[in-house]
């Protein structure tokens, strides 16, 4: 007869093993995957200046050639993803919309000032000799729309999405005691189809009608249906529903587009609409990327393997907000001051620069966090 202690066991690896096959895995590893994510699209801005400034090779430009067509901008749209899981989750854990927005804020705004200030004062008043105005335009994001500076669009992104997630939240979410339907899985899968392909028909519909602002701004637009996938995803991670076979058509799909595409701008005799397809096959091949990473390091972690490489993930994955904004600000001043090539040939001013701003930002936060906290209590 079998020990209480040995079916207890038995259970457990039971539900490990049937928890493996499923979305749960997304949750268990979200940081390290979080930290992969912005590691890959730190990487994908270094590629880009390579490619950009040595346009002939030399200096790395094969290795960056070979990650721009393998893996490309995947990273964000991975990060995209994820950001769309963790709002669901902090929506279970608080519904109040009110308490959501004001998270957002505090999480976004402090940070975004300063790095704002710092970028556009620099960048526009002292190397640009622009005026107050200029300023402006760029800090509240008006030259998006009408030139394409695109240099902190993410932040205009994300903030969009954050304002639009409750009401993708209370679309997504099962009712109460559905948890189990299959028939409310099928309805939410399906209204997720829905509404990524009628954003993907406005798009095109933008991109025809109006196509020096679709130029200026697909890089936000064509990311809009992956946040939606997101925040569709989020629920089955959160419910922790199985992996299906029709769930992994996506990633299938994905890495065929991608293979085709990757093979597209390597033969010009091809041709295809890279910004727009190309977004679409990097969209489902993140998906692929997404569940690759999952399961490594979902079995890492069962396994108890890679603890320093998993925690330095797990860092990187929690200060993912200033890495971007600290890591995006230097390297555009520095761009300005220097020129490419000479900005990669200081990438050791740039990482030093990166590391003070982003230990700043991390200070900063951790007390803007403490001090509404402790407002809050106090109320």
């Amino acid at each position: 007869m079998e020990s209480v202690d040995s079916v207890k066991n038995n259970n457990k690896s039971k539900q490990k093993g049937s928890e493996f096959a499923g979305w749960a895995m997304l949750s268990r590893v979200r940081p390290e995957l979080f930290g992969c994510a912005m590691i890959g699209i730190v990487i994908f801005h270094l590629c880009e200046d390579i490619l950009f400034a040595y346009k002939t090779g030399g200096n790395g430009y094969k290795t960056a050639w070979v990650y721009d067509k393998l893996i490309g901008s995947s990273g964000v749209e991975i990060f995209v993803i994820l950001s769309g899981i963790g709002l669901c989750f902090s929506m279970h854990k608080d519904s109040s919309i009110a308490g959501f927005y004001k998270k957002r804020v505090i999480r976004i705004l402090p940070e975004y000032l300063i790095c704002g200030v710092l970028l556009w004062g620099v960048k526009d008043i002292i190397l640009n000799k622009g005026s107050l105005g200029d300023f402006c335009k760029d800090f509240f994001f008006v030259t998006f729309f009408t030139d394409g500076v695109r240099t902190l669009w993410y932040i205009l992104f994300i903030s969009g999405a954050y304002l639009i997630y409750p009401l993708l939240f209370n679309i997504f979410s099962y009712p109460e005691g559905k948890e189990k339907s299959r028939r409310e899985r099928r309805n939410k899968a399906i209204i997720a189809a829905v509404m990524i392909a009628v954003t993907y028909l406005m798009i095109m519909w933008v991109k025809r009608k109006a196509p020096n602002f679709y130029k200026r701004t697909e890089i936000a637009l064509l990311r809009v249906p992956v946040f939606f996938y997101g925040a569709y995803l989020g629920e089955k991670v959160y419910r922790k529903k199985m992996i299906s076979g029709l769930d992994l058509l996506l990633p299938v799909i994905g890495v065929i587009l991608k293979t085709m595409y990757a093979m597209d701008r390597t033969n010009t005799k091809i041709r295809w609409n890279w910004r727009f397809n190309g977004r679409f096959a990097v969209f489902l091949f993140s998906i692929a990327m997404l569940l690759f990473l999952a399961i490594v390091f979902d079995m890492l972690k069962s396994a108890d393997k890679l603890r320093i490489l998993r925690k330095l993930l797990r860092v990187t994955g929690k200060y993912s907000l200033e890495i971007y904004l600290g890591h995006i600000v230097v390297r555009a001043l520095m761009i300005k001051k220097w020129g490419t090539k000479e900005y990669l040939s200081k990438y050791w001013l740039y990482l030093i620069c990166t590391v003070v701003i982003v230990a700043a930002l991390a200070v900063i936060s951790k007390m803007t966090r403490k001090w509404f906290s402790r407002k809050k209590t106090e109320h």
